[in-house]
């Protein structure tokens, strides 16, 4: 009677042996797979950067490779399930349902999915250039399937869900080459108002930092009881915008000052004590 006990045992442990080392080989695909993948993901963004006659930006590189990782990740699942001994029409209906209840139980995320590759596809934003959005401003560093990574001027990460852009007025300040700047100048009414408009003009037409010298004009905003305002306007280039724009306000300030014009003295009101 043990022989025969023992005999079964042996039997089932010999139709079991093999389903576990199709488990373990399983698993081991899956481990590869999973590594593979990482890997691709970091070749595809570096190859995709640095190869010659390759036009995949900085704002299709991430996708790109995510769809690769993706892409090897599912294979190695689907081939770790066949070798598991599943049946390819059971794969099916089991990524088929898997799917189905995703969807269902995260529309949400599916949504800044969808909005994620609007972005992408549609070029609303592109990495490296500076937006305002849902009252976010700073530099796109990178556009994902899900959400938005942003670095504001004064250093801060911030994450951003791409239905909360998509469906958001967006302003681009780095899309087009050229910006408007627009300087309000008060100078005091009993100044010579025509040749205070001459100088402004002069002085904006002669700027090396000022483009489209035919587009540069100097109008008369308002009246004060005191004081003319005046506005300025003209177009630089939006590469360091900032920093030129500082530029010729200083030269405007210094042109009024120079030829003698009175500028409104600052009001300061009582300190306390």
């Amino acid at each position: 009677m043990e022989s025969v006990t023992e005999l079964a045992s042996a039997i089932e442990w010999a139709e079991a042996l093999p389903v576990i080392q199709n488990i373990f080989v399983a698993l081991g695909v899956l481990i590869l797979g999973w590594i593979v993948a990482r890997w691709a993901d970091r070749i595809v963004r570096k190859r995709l950067g640095n190869a010659k006659g390759l036009q995949a930006d900085d704002t299709f590189r991430p996708l790109i490779a995510l769809l690769v990782r993706y892409a090897i990740i599912f294979g190695a699942l689907y081939a770790a399930l066949d070798i598991a001994g599943v049946a390819p029409a059971s794969l099916l209906a089991v990524f088929g349902a898997a799917g189905l209840a995703i969807a269902l139980s995260v529309q949400g995320t599916l949504s800044n999915v969808a909005a994620g590759l609007m972005l992408i596809f549609l070029r609303s934003i592109r990495v490296g250039e500076y937006i305002l959005t849902s009252n976010v401003e700073g530099t796109v560093l990178e556009i994902g399937l899900f959400t938005t990574e942003i670095k504001s001027a004064d250093g801060i990460f911030i994450t951003v869900p791409n239905a909360q852009i998509w469906s958001s007025q967006i302003k681009n300040f780095s899309r087009y080459k050229t910006r408007r700047i627009d300087i309000n100048i008060e100078i005091a009414r009993d100044n010579d108002l025509a040749a205070a408009l001459d100088v402004l003009q002069k002085t904006l037409v002669g700027h090396p930092l000022v483009i489209t010298k035919d587009s540069a004009e100097v109008v008369v905003a308002g009246f004060t009881a005191t004081t003319v305002n005046l506005q300025a306007r003209c177009w630089l280039q939006s590469t360091n915008l900032r920093g030129n724009s500082s530029a010729v306000r200083l030269s405007v300030h210094e042109a009024l000052r120079a030829e003698g014009f009175k500028l409104p003295p600052i009001a300061i009101g009582n300190l306390p004590a």
